[in-house]
């Protein structure tokens, strides 16, 4: 456990990289490697579990082909943060060092938005009974993903799909993995979970990342810490904060209208297949069926303008 950087004595005898990323997801990270559940693509009624690659501390693999103040400046963020943390800063630099040399590595595997929408076979589809025969790695990705749902108390079936994504990136990485020291990996994985925390740290941290940003992004000021604030309230608890907006502000004589609008569009289209020629009635049948199939959803749910609270309560439960 602890970050190495910032201690003069690290016991390395217990780590275990797959138990520190299952740890760390449970505050919502995808470190290395991403997973996770999302409507299948083939068919819309169904889901499917998914494996990934994860992001990078930059972003995009671009950024580490050549040494430029992007990368200094990212270093630098390393360093800075952590020698707020720490009054020996002996080994600091020589961590931040393998940390970023790490990260280099990794991101020579990484595939960009373009190799994943154009590289044939981009995507393949098994199921998590046959997982391990597919992802044949040092890196156990079948005890990861159901470890990670059971963590959530879901008990995935050997039946489930499961739709694998960029695989170089997965063996690659997996075997990058095997050749790292403990500490570089333990000390990578706990910066990227810094920093996915940073903009809710105290100012002196922050300002730190302000330093970066600005040579990264370009930004020269933070966002108003109640800007900042309202945000992360509307992130995580939106649909809570939806419902009281509805109840000040919102006239619900715009969502009828816009209710009434859908279906004069809908009973026009239909109309127009019904008085066309150039379709059989097998084809308009259809046609029609899907034009009734089509959902509405219009500003809200329901439930939010009701006074009852209880769908909220199970939303919010866990």
């Amino acid at each position: 456990g602890g970050w190495p950087i910032i201690q003069s004595l690290w016991d390395n005898s217990t780590f275990d990289i797959l138990d520190l990323l299952l740890k760390l997801r449970k505050y919502n990270n995808n470190i290395l490697f991403g997973i996770g559940t999302s409507v299948d693509d083939k068919n819309s009624t169904e889901y499917d579990l998914r494996i990934t690659q994860s992001d990078l501390g930059l972003g995009q693999r671009e950024y580490y082909m050549n040494e430029s103040k992007i990368t200094v400046a990212y270093r630098r963020y390393m360093f800075d943060l952590v020698s707020i943390l720490s009054n020996d800063t002996s080994t600091i630099e020589q961590d931040v060092k393998d940390m970023y040399e790490f990260e280099k590595e990794i991101a020579k595997h990484y595939w960009t938005t373009v190799e994943q929408r154009h590289r044939p076979n981009a995507t393949i589809r098994t199921t998590v009974g046959k997982l391990r025969q597919l992802l044949n790695t040092t890196f156990d990705f079948t005890t990861y993903l159901t470890s990670a749902y059971a963590s959530a108390n879901v008990t995935l079936m050997d039946s489930d799909l499961v739709i694998v994504g960029e695989i170089d990136y997965l063996y690659n990485v997996s075997s990058i993995i095997e050749q790292v020291s403990p500490r570089i990996l333990q000390n990578y994985v706990i910066w990227r979970f810094i920093m996915h925390r940073i903009d809710t740290l105290p100012k002196r941290f922050r300002s730190i990342k302000d330093n970066f940003d600005h040579v990264f992004r370009g930004t020269t000021t933070e966002r108003a810490r109640t800007v900042i604030c309202g945000n992360y309230v509307n992130t995580f608890m939106g649909f809570a904060v939806s419902k009281l907006y509805i109840k000040k502000y919102f006239d619900d004589n715009a969502r009828n209208q816009s209710y009434e609008m859908i279906a004069n569009i809908r009973k026009a289209f239909i109309d127009m297949l019904e008085d066309s020629t150039w379709m059989d009635s097998m084809s308009k049948t259809k046609a029609i069926e899907k034009a009734l199939a089509i959902d509405e959803k219009i500003g809200y749910p329901d439930y939010l303008a009701s006074d009852n609270v209880t769908q909220l309560e199970i939303q919010y439960a866990d």
